[in-house]
């Protein structure tokens, strides 16, 4: 069976394969060399934007080379819906980041507003330098000018899952990234 024949039924949509896990994985290695590289000697600490970054962070983290603080965050655009409703929430995020080199972990960068609330946020307590990786990047919906320091794949505006990335809250436990089939 060829690859793009595969398909699987989520919530109640359907999916094919998108991105093997071989090429997630090589995504992901990819990212961490240029976080050591661009951090080298530095200490680094690490937002993870839940719920669907934390595959991608738990690969990441693993695959940096300098001190790692790991911090979680929730922020959300998505609900239960298929895009974004435009109003970003974030939630229990608390963490001191004064003068300290931060990297906000996203599995997504669709229109870029929680990205962007998200950075206005951080700023306000002076961090060192404030970067961002994401997995997935996509640059046609991106509503201002969004900065993505480290981008794994710039895809279209197809609706994806797995990975942790999910829709209405199923099909994070994929291995591999699957397209809805209307895409």
């Amino acid at each position: 069976m060829n690859s793009s024949d595969r398909k699987i039924l989520v919530h109640d949509k359907t999916f094919h394969p998108l991105i093997s896990s071989t090429e997630i994985d090589q995504m992901v290695s990819d990212i961490a060399s240029n976080v050591n590289t661009d951090l080298a000697g530095e200490e680094l600490t690490v937002i993870v934007i839940l719920k669907g970054s934390f595959l991608f962070a738990a690969d990441l983290v693993r695959r940096l080379t300098m001190p790692v603080v790991i911090e979680f965050a929730r922020a959300s655009s998505y609900g239960l819906n298929m895009h974004s409703s435009g109003a970003v929430t974030i939630e229990g995020f608390r963490a001191d980041v004064r003068g300290r080199n931060v990297l906000i972990i996203e599995d997504i960068v669709e229109s870029g507003t929680t990205i962007t609330e998200l950075k206005k946020h951080l700023r306000l307590f002076a961090p060192k330098s404030l970067t961002v990786a994401a997995l997935l990047s996509k640059r046609s919906e991106h509503k201002d000018n969004v900065s993505v320091d480290y981008i794994g794949r710039a895809i279209g505006s197809e609706f994806v899952v797995g990975y942790g990335l999910d829709y209405a809250e199923h099909g994070r436990h994929l291995a591999d990234i699957w397209v809805h089939e209307a895409s």
